[in-house]
């Protein structure tokens, strides 16, 4: 078989299916997890039921699911079949062509697990939940951003360049962000464990030669930790939760973090709101 005419004929089988009413829409994800939050989004926009896919066949007629595999359909996409993405990085390249506008809808921070750790409305659900804590999570957060914002700026410009990709990379860049801090680390809203991290940072990227990549009104200072990657960000501050919630009776994963779910309140989640609007009501 040709191998273009995978990717067309199953787009022409979705299109359809898309057709047939008992649908908003059919949804092609990057994996099965980001169901919940996409669900949760489309349903404050246009409440219905959604078809979701999580693979597709490639070229070669695999199983296979990921963000690329996702942009092989924009040819084909429609108002009733469309793609729901990860950012990563490719925003902050300046990566054309990923709009509503093409009925590509996206994250606009690293991936949908940056939104759980949104900073003004994690650090209010833990004070809901847990009005003793001496721990202000957005404080942290916003230190945080301001560390991470100058090597995300070498990221960016790094990793555009496959030579220059293997001096400073993702993985390279997680390297100095270690994700289980001890509980005194965390004391004055963890000024050691953010000293620790600077420090790394420093140490990382000093002997970078090439300039960073030119600052652009995306990213800033204060929302850099949105688009470092996901999981990472999660993993960090589920660790930082339970510490503070040990033998609170409240379990941080379920009751606090993963009740990250809003459409409203920052640019980020209300860019994306937009975009999923105006997918909709093409």
């Amino acid at each position: 078989m040709e191998g273009s005419n995978w990717i067309e004929k199953q787009a022409k089988l979705y299109r359809n299916l898309a057709l047939t009413g008992r649908y908003q829409a059919v949804i092609h994800l990057e994996d099965k997890e980001d169901e919940t939050f996409w669900d949760y989004q489309l349903q404050a926009v246009k409440p219905g039921r959604y078809r979701y896919l999580y693979f597709s066949k490639s070229d070669d007629g695999k199983d296979t699911r990921g963000c690329e595999q996702c942009l092989k359909f924009r040819p084909y996409l429609t108002a009733r079949f469309f793609i729901c993405i990860d950012s990563d990085l490719r925003l902050l390249r300046g990566e054309t062509g990923l709009s509503a506008e093409n009925l590509i809808a996206q994250t606009y921070t690293y991936s949908w697990e940056n939104h759980l750790c949104e900073a003004s409305h994690l650090s209010e659900r833990m004070k809901q939940a847990q009005p003793e804590t001496d721990f202000d999570i957005q404080a942290f957060l916003t230190s945080f951003s301001r560390i991470v914002y100058q090597p995300l700026l070498y990221l960016i410009r790094y990793g555009a360049d496959s030579h220059l990709n293997q001096l400073w990379n993702v993985s390279k860049f997680n390297a100095c962000i270690p994700l289980q801090p001890k509980r005194t680390d965390l004391a004055d809203n963890g000024k050691e464990y953010l000293k620790n991290i600077q420090s790394l940072f420093d140490a990382a990227t000093e002997e970078l030669t090439e300039e960073p990549a030119q600052t652009n009104e995306t990213l800033t200072p204060e929302n850099a930790y949105l688009h470092i990657q996901g999981h990472q960000l999660y993993k960090l501050m589920l660790h930082i939760g339970i510490m503070l919630c040990k033998g609170t009776g409240i379990a941080f994963r379920t009751d606090i973090l993963d009740e990250g779910l809003h459409t409203t309140g920052y640019d980020e989640i209300e860019l994306l709101q937009n975009d999923l609007k105006a997918v909709l009501d093409n």
